[in-house]
Order: structure tokens, then sequence, then C-alpha cells
């Protein structure tokens, strides 16, 4: 019984350790792929990429789709 406590010990303390890690390492990872503009030249030329027009229509629909989440729980807890 108390090798299978020592085990789970150890086995959450290298699960925290890794997953620190990986936290930790993150920011590094995802600042060292750069900006490159938008028809791959010169990544240094200071050019910056527009962003897509269509965001604002994900966005809508989000908002939308968020609002009727939102009635229909209200909607539910009216009934009970």
């Amino acid at each position: 019984m108390i090798q299978k406590d020592k085990f789970k010990a150890i086995y959450k303390a290298i699960s925290l350790a890794f997953l620190t890690g990986c936290f930790l390492l993150l920011p590094v990872i995802t600042f060292a792929q750069g900006d490159l503009p938008c028809d791959d030249s010169d990544p240094y030329s200071g050019g910056s990429c527009p962003l897509d027009t269509w965001v604002w229509v994900l966005a809508a629909v989000a908002l939308v789709f968020g609002a009727a989440q939102l009635y229909r729980k209200q909607k539910l807890q009216s009934k009970i």
C-alpha cells in the first residue's frame, strides 16, 4: 500500500514538473516563430498585413449564437 502511494506522489510530481516546464516554454516557442508579411517578402521590411475583413462576420455569428444560448438557458430556468 505504501508503494502505491509513493508511486502516485512521484507520478504527480513528475507531471507537475512537466506541465510547468511546458507552460514556461510556451512563450519562447511562440515568439520564436516570427512574423512574415502577407506577400512572403522580407520579414524585416516593416510592412504589416491588414486584418481579415471577414472577422466581423465571425464576431457577429458568435454574438448571435451566444445570445441564443443565453435565451434558451433563461427560458429553461423560467420553466422550473
